[in-house]
C-alpha cells in the first residue's frame, strides 16, 4: 500500500493517469485492511491530483467517498486527527465548487474552515495551519474577484501579505508565498483597469515560476497561469506582439490534454481578432467552444456562455449581426438553468455580471441589425433588451456591500448605459411616446449616484423595514469602528499593521452581518436598496410644483442627451457635444475660478454665449419658466449654468437655478420633512497659517469669516462659534440641534481618496480638527440647509455614474436636505456681503435658489470696484437639493391679513361686555 501510495504521489502533477492507477491500488489495499486513516490520506491525495488537473468528475467521486467515510458511526474515535481531515474535506469541497463556478457555495465552505484558524493568534498556528489559512484567504479573494467585488478581494490578498510577515514559516518561504499572492493581486488590478501596476507583478511572477518549475514540475499550473494572465494584460496595454509572445511561450509547458489549453485558445482568438486576423480568430474561438462544452458535459455553464459571448462580440466587430444574434442567444441559453427564453430572468442565471455583459452585446447587435436593414423589429427588440439590462443592473447592485465595489460597478456599467440611451433616443426620435421617454429617464437615472440614494432611503427603511433597533445600533457601531480604523490607516498611524489586521477582521464581520440582514429582513433590505422606477407623474407632483423645469443631462462620447420635463410637457434631446466642447467647459471653468488682474470678462462672456448655444438653448427654446433644476453629468459638474450668456446677459438675470445629483435622490430629498427649526449654527474657525504638527496641512488666516457668520444674526437667531470655540468637538456636539448650518472655514478636496476630503476647524489640544467626508457617513444631522462657505466644497473627483465626489455630498449622507457650496476657491472678503444678501432673501421667504440669485445680483449692484465684479469673487456658490423656501411666506401673509379681523372681533366682544 505504501509503495503504491508514494508512486502515485510522485507522479500526480505530471502523469494524471499513472497517479490515479497507483492511488487506486493503494485505496483497494487500505479498504481490505480496514484502515480508515490510511484511506483518508489516499483520498486526500486523489483529491489533490484531480484538482490539479481540473478533473471535476473524479473530484466529485472522491469527495463522495470522503463524505461517506467521515460520516460513519464511530469514525471520530478511530481517526486521531478527525477534525483536521474534516477540515481538509471542507476546503476540498470549497475548491470543487469554485472550479464548478458555484461561488456562493464555495465561499460558505471556505468561511466555515477559516474560523478554525482565525480564532487563534497567528504566531500560534502550526506551519500547516498557517499555509492552509493562506490558501483559504487566496480562494476567498479569488471568489470575490469572480463576483466583481474587487475591494473585498484585494483586502483578502493584502491580508495574506501581512500574514507572511507575521508567521515564521511563511516568512522563511517568503518568495514562494509572496509571488503566489502577488499574481492574484495583479489579476484584481487588471479588473480595476490598472494594467501597468498589474504587469510589474506578472513579470516578476513569470521569472520566479520559471525557476521553481526547473526544480519541481508541480509549478506548471502556476507558470502557465501567469503566462496567460500577462498575455491578457498586454492586450489591455495594446502590446499585441508581447501578448502573442507570452502565450506562445506558455505552450511549451502544457501537458497532453492540459486543462489550460482551452483558455489558450480563447486568448489566441482575442489576439488574432485584435490584429484583424478574423478567420484565424474564429477558428480559435470555435475550437475552444467545443472543448469547453465537452469539459462541462454540454450542460449550461457560465464558461460556455462566456465563449458564446466572445463569438457574439467577434461577429459584432465584423458587422455580422445575424451570426452575432445566433451566438448571443446561445450564450444566454448557457448562462442559466432555464433555457429557450428570449432574455433570462436575472435570478435564474449563474452570474448577473455576465448577464449584464451579454445583454449589452445583444442590444448592440439588435441596434446594428436596425442600422443595416431599417427594420423596426430590431429596434423594438433592442428596447426589450434595454429593459432587461435595467432589471439586471438593479438586481446586481443589491449584491454589493463595499462602497468601493459599488463605485466600480457603477463606473464599469457607465458605457452600457450610454449605449442604451443612444438606442432609446433613436427609438424616441422615430416614434415619440411617454413610455419611451420614461424608459430613457430610467436609463439616464439608474446608474446616477445610487450610493447617495441608498443613504437617503435609510430612514424610510429603518421606519418601515420591521428591523429591531438593536440590529440598527449594531450596524451603526460596525460603521463607526470601521471608519475609526480606516482613518488610523490613512493618517499613517498604523506602523505595526495592528489597525490593518483589525480593520480586515472587522470588515469581514460587517459584510457577514449585512448578509444576515439581507436574509432575515428582506423588507428592510429592499426598502433601502430596491429598485423603484421613476415616472413623469411623480416628478411633476414632487419636484415641479412651482412651474419649475427639470433638465437631466447624460454625456456620451460625441453627444449630450438632455431630458427636459416641464409642468405640462417633456422632450428628449440629442445635442452634439465633442471632446473639444468638453475642453471648452474646462477652459471656461479655469477662467472663472482664477482671480485675474487682467480683464478677461470679455472672453468669459463670449465663451458663455458659445456654451449656452451648445447646452441650454434648445432645452429652453419653448420654456418660459423662471426656475431651472439641473442634473449635470461629466464635465458639466464644473459649470455654473447661471454664468452662461443668453441675449447678451447672464442666465443669472433670467433664471433661478438649482442642481441635483440625480432625479431619484432629489425626489427623496423633497420627501423629507423640514424640521421647522429656524436657528443657524455658524462656525468661523481661526487659523494662524502655521503647519499642523504631524501633518502636511497648513491653513492660511481667514480675516473676514467671523464677520460673515455674525452678519447672519441680522436675519436669524444664530449660535455662533468663532476663534477658539470653533472646534470640531463643538460642531459634532451641537450640529444635530440646528435646522441650518453655516461653516465659514478652510476645505480641501482629495481627488485620489475622495472620502478624505475635509473641512478644517480650530485646532484644540491633541484632538482632530478636520472633518472628513468619511466622518459624515456616521453623522446624523437635521439640517434643512447646510452652507459650506469654503474653498471648492462642491468640487472633487469625477466618478462615472456617481458624479462629483465632493465634500458637500457627505453632508447629504449625514441628513442635510439642501446644500449651498462652492465650485472654486473663494475670497472670504467678498463672501461677507454675498452671504448677508443670501440670508436676507431667505428670511423674506424666497426659495434658496431665488435667494442666491438675488444675492449675486445685489452684490454686483452694490460693489463699486470693477475688479471685484469678476465672476471669481461672487459666482462660485451654487445651491442643490430641496430649494423650497425656509420661511412660509404664504402662511405669514395669510396670518397678517387676519389680524384686522381678529382685532375687530376683540373690540366687538369688549364693547358687548
Amino acid at each position: 500500500m505504501t509503495d503504491y501510495f508514494w508512486k502515485g504521489a510522485d507522479v500526480m502533477y505530471s502523469k494524471k493517469d499513472s497517479a490515479y492507477f497507483y492511488l487506486n491500488k493503494a485505496e483497494e489495499i487500505a479498504l481490505s485492511l480496514n484502515d480508515p486513516e490510511a484511506y483518508l490520506d489516499i483520498l486526500t491525495y486523489q483529491l489533490s491530483a484531480s484538482s490539479y488537473h481540473f478533473d471535476l468528475t473524479t473530484s466529485a467521486q472522491t469527495l463522495a467517498k470522503t463524505d461517506s467515510l467521515l460520516s460513519l458511526e464511530g469514525i471520530k474515535e478511530k481517526v486521531a486527527d478527525y477534525r483536521d481531515y474534516h477540515n481538509d474535506y471542507q476546503i476540498n469541497q470549497g475548491n470543487y465548487y469554485y472550479k464548478l463556478g458555484i461561488f456562493e457555495t464555495a465561499k460558505n465552505y471556505f468561511l466555515q474552515s477559516r474560523q478554525q484558524y482565525t480564532s487563534k493568534p497567528i504566531t500560534s498556528l502550526t506551519d500547516d495551519e498557517a499555509t492552509t489559512l493562506f490558501s483559504i484567504n487566496n480562494f476567498l479573494g479569488s471568489i470575490y474577484k469572480r463576483l466583481g467585488k474587487y475591494d473585498i478581494s484585494e483586502k483578502y490578498y493584502l491580508n495574506n501579505r501581512a500574514l507572511i510577515e507575521q508567521h515564521p514559516f511563511l516568512l522563511k518561504n517568503k518568495v514562494a508565498f509572496l509571488t503566489n499572492v502577488n499574481q492574484l493581486l495583479a489579476q484584481v488590478y487588471v479588473e480595476l483597469e490598472q494594467p501597468i501596476k498589474a504587469n510589474a507583478l506578472f513579470k516578476s511572477g513569470v521569472e520566479v515560476y520559471k525557476k521553481f518549475y526547473k526544480r519541481d514540475k508541480k509549478f506548471k499550473n502556476n507558470l502557465v497561469n501567469v503566462y496567460q494572465h500577462i498575455a491578457q494584460n498586454n492586450m489591455a496595454l495594446d502590446s499585441l506582439q508581447m501578448a502573442l509572445k507570452y502565450i506562445d511561450e506558455s505552450q511549451d509547458y502544457l501537458l497532453p490534454e492540459d486543462p489550460f489549453f482551452k483558455q489558450s485558445l480563447l486568448l489566441y482568438g482575442d489576439i488574432y481578432s485584435a490584429q484583424g486576423k478574423e478567420r484565424i480568430a474564429l477558428e480559435q474561438y470555435q475550437k475552444a467552444l467545443e472543448i469547453f462544452k465537452e469539459y462541462r458535459h454540454n450542460k449550461p455553464h457560465q464558461d460556455i456562455a462566456e465563449v458564446h459571448g466572445k463569438l457574439a462580440e467577434f461577429y459584432l466587430k465584423v458587422n455580422d449581426y445575424e451570426q452575432g444574434l445566433l451566438a448571443i442567444n446561445d450564450a444566454l441559453r448557457a448562462s442559466g438553468r432555464v433555457q429557450n427564453i428570449e432574455n433570462p430572468e436575472p435570478d435564474k442565471v449563474f452570474s448577473k455580471r455576465q448577464l449584464l455583459r451579454l445583454l449589452d452585446v445583444k442590444a448592440q447587435l439588435q441596434h446594428l441589425g436596425y442600422q443595416k436593414t431599417n427594420d423596426l423589429v430590431y429596434l423594438d427588440a433592442a428596447m426589450h433588451s434595454n429593459k432587461a439590462l435595467l432589471k439586471t443592473f438593479a438586481m446586481l447592485k443589491k449584491e454589493f456591500d463595499s462602497k468601493l465595489d459599488k463605485q466600480f460597478l457603477s463606473s464599469s456599467a457607465y458605457p452600457i448605459f450610454r449605449r442604451m440611451l443612444a438606442t432609446t433616443y433613436e427609438a424616441y426620435r422615430l416614434k415619440p411616446s411617454r413610455e419611451i421617454m420614461e424608459l430613457a429617464l430610467n436609463i439616464s437615472e439608474k446608474n446616477k449616484d445610487f450610493l447617495l440614494l441608498e443613504a437617503l432611503r435609510n430612514s424610510s427603511a429603518t421606519q418601515y423595514g420591521e428591523i429591531p433597533k438593536q440590529l440598527l445600533d449594531q450596524e451603526a457601531q460596525y460603521r463607526a469602528q470601521i471608519t475609526h480604523f480606516e482613518k488610523q490607516e490613512f493618517d499613517d498611524k498604523d506602523e505595526d499593521g495592528v489597525y490593518s489586521l483589525k480593520l480586515f477582521t472587522l470588515q469581514q464581520e460587517y459584510y457577514n452581518f449585512l448578509d444576515s440582514l439581507k436574509q432575515n429582513y428582506p423588507k428592510y433590505h429592499n426598502l433601502k436598496y430596491g429598485d423603484v422606477p421613476i415616472n413623469l407623474t411623480e416628478i411633476r407632483r414632487v419636484l415641479l410644483k412651482n412651474n419649475d423645469v427639470l433638465i437631466s443631462y447624460t454625456m456620451s462620447d460625441k453627444m449630450l442627451y438632455a431630458i427636459v420635463v416641464g409642468e405640462s410637457g417633456e422632450e428628449f434631446l440629442s445635442l452634439p457635444f465633442s471632446e473639444a466642447d468638453r475642453e471648452e467647459v474646462r477652459r471656461f471653468y479655469s477662467l472663472l475660478s482664477t482671480a485675474s488682474v487682467n480683464d478677461n470678462t470679455g472672453i468669459i462672456v463670449e465663451m458663455g454665449k458659445t456654451l449656452f448655444a451648445k447646452i441650454l438653448k434648445e432645452p429652453l427654446s419653448h420654456l418660459k419658466s423662471k426656475n431651472l433644476v439641473i442634473i449635470p453629468d461629466d464635465v458639466l459638474h464644473y459649470l455654473p449654468f447661471d454664468l452662461l450668456q443668453n441675449e447678451n446677459e447672464y442666465v443669472l438675470q433670467q433664471k433661478n437655478i438649482s442642481y441635483g445629483n440625480a432625479v431619484s435622490s432629489l425626489l427623496e430629498l423633497h420627501k423629507m420633512r423640514n424640521t421647522g427649526i429656524r436657528e443657524v449654527l455658524a462656525f468661523a474657525p481661526s487659523f494662524d497659517g502655521t503647519l499642523v504638527e504631524n501633518t502636511e496641512r497648513q491653513f492660511g488666516k481667514l480675516i473676514y469669516n467671523d464677520d460673515e457668520v455674525e452678519g447672519i444674526g441680522d436675519f436669524y437667531k444664530v449660535g455662533v462659534f468663532t476663534d477658539t470655540s470653533a472646534t470640531l468637538h463643538n460642531f459634532m456636539t451641537k450640529a444635530a440641534e440646528y435646522g441650518m448650518i453655516h461653516l465659514a472655514t478652510h476645505a480641501s478636496a482629495n481627488d485620489e481618496f475622495p472620502d478624505y476630503s475635509y473641512m478644517a476647524f480650530t485646532a484644540h489640544s491633541d484632538k482632530d480638527n478636520v472633518l472628513y467626508i468619511k466622518d459624515l457617513y456616521n453623522t446624523s444631522l437635521n439640517a434643512d440647509m447646510v452652507t459650506l462657505s469654503a474653498c471648492q466644497t462642491g468640487i472633487g473627483k469625477l466618478q462615472k455614474g456617481q458624479g462629483m465626489m465632493s465634500l458637500s455630498k457627505g453632508f447629504y449622507y449625514a441628513g442635510a436636505k439642501s446644500l449651498v457650496n462652492t465650485l472654486w476657491k473663494i475670497n472670504d472678503k467678498s463672501t461677507v456681503p454675498l452671504m448677508a444678501f443670501f440670508y436676507e432673501g431667505l428670511s423674506e421667504g424666497k426659495s434658496k435658489s431665488e435667494a442666491l440669485r438675488h444675492a449675486k445680483l445685489r452684490y454686483l449692484e452694490t460693489i463699486d470696484d470693477d475688479l471685484l465684479k469678476h465672476p471669481y469673487y461672487w459666482a462660485a456658490f451654487t445651491v442643490s437639493g430641496n430649494v423650497a423656501p425656509l420661511e412660509d411666506k404664504t402662511n405669514k401673509w395669510w396670518w397678517l391679513s387676519l389680524l384686522p379681523i381678529i382685532a375687530f372681533g376683540a373690540w366687538l366682544l369688549k364693547s358687548k361686555h
